[in-house]
């Protein structure tokens, strides 16, 4: 795939997408439609789900957090990937028991969505912290 030339049509969305998968190249980030389904994830992202990107691709945000399978949909979270709302914060168990940290928040470019933006934080361990 042509990444992000397929997904975004504007030019200025493709670099505004290009500009955040750079600017958290070292985090695990995923960016979402607005449908709220993922269309990428950074390599720290494939690390953190245990997965490649192909293969999880096109889940629901909320699927890849683990609601659904541990509870309802929190509106907020839905309404801060489409940009409705303010970020959205919590730590989430994903699908192999892991708890994470993460935020959902939503890049806009000219009063309309680009896409949505899930970022995760994990603990660092006091020989990282040091």
């Amino acid at each position: 795939m042509d990444f992000p030339g397929q997904l975004w049509t504007d030019e200025r969305d493709r670099q505004a997408v290009r500009d955040v998968v750079e600017l958290f190249v070292a985090e695990p980030i995923i960016l979402t439609d607005h449908l709220t389904n993922s269309v990428y994830f950074s390599a720290p992202a494939e690390a953190l789900f245990g997965d490649r990107a192909e293969a999880i691709v096109n889940r629901t945000a909320a699927s890849l957090l683990g609601f659904g399978r541990t509870g309802p949909v929190p509106p907020a979270l839905t309404a801060a990937l489409l940009g409705e709302a303010v970020p959205w914060k919590a730590l989430v168990r994903l699908d192999g028991g892991q708890d994470v940290a993460c935020e959902a928040s939503a890049l806009h470019r000219d009063q309309h969505l680009v896409c949505g933006l899930l970022r995760f934080f994990r603990p660092q361990s006091r020989e990282q912290a040091r």
